[in-house]
């Protein structure tokens, strides 16, 4: 049974009305499983981008999370895995930290103007012009 992202905010946040919902629908159910869109929204959700901060521990949280929601496929689940540490050890966004997540799990370059890329284990071709 696919689940979105309202489902993984009521398991990911201390207090939410659906969050009794969510935790009898995994007892009931056996094959909940989401996509890395549903956890890319979580990202975005728990970002705050006045502070440049995340409001819950991302890396903890998506780390619990992918172990009672799977993604599909599971490269992605990888990317999600990967994304969490970087937006939380590196001050990842949610986007650049996904994008890196997808290149990492999948061995790619990325071409991006994007130089934080450059501060981890990603092989980036700039986009950026050359002089």
């Amino acid at each position: 049974m696919y689940v979105e992202t309202d489902f993984l905010l009521a398991l990911a946040k201390p207090d939410d009305w659906l969050q009794d919902s969510a935790r009898k629908a995994l007892e009931e159910h056996d094959d909940i499983h989401t996509s890395i869109n549903a956890y890319t929204e979580l990202l975005l959700y728990t970002y705050d981008s006045e502070a440049d901060e995340y409001t819950i521990d991302v890396e903890r949280a998506l780390t619990n999370l992918v172990e009672r929601v799977p993604v599909q496929p599971a490269v992605h689940e990888e990317a999600v895995l990967v994304a969490a540490v970087l937006a939380s050890e590196d001050d990842f966004t949610p986007f650049d930290a996904i994008h890196a997540g997808i290149t990492i799990a999948t061995g790619e370059s990325i071409l991006s103007s994007e130089q934080d890329y450059d501060k981890i284990d990603v092989d980036r071709l700039p986009l950026e012009p050359h002089d």
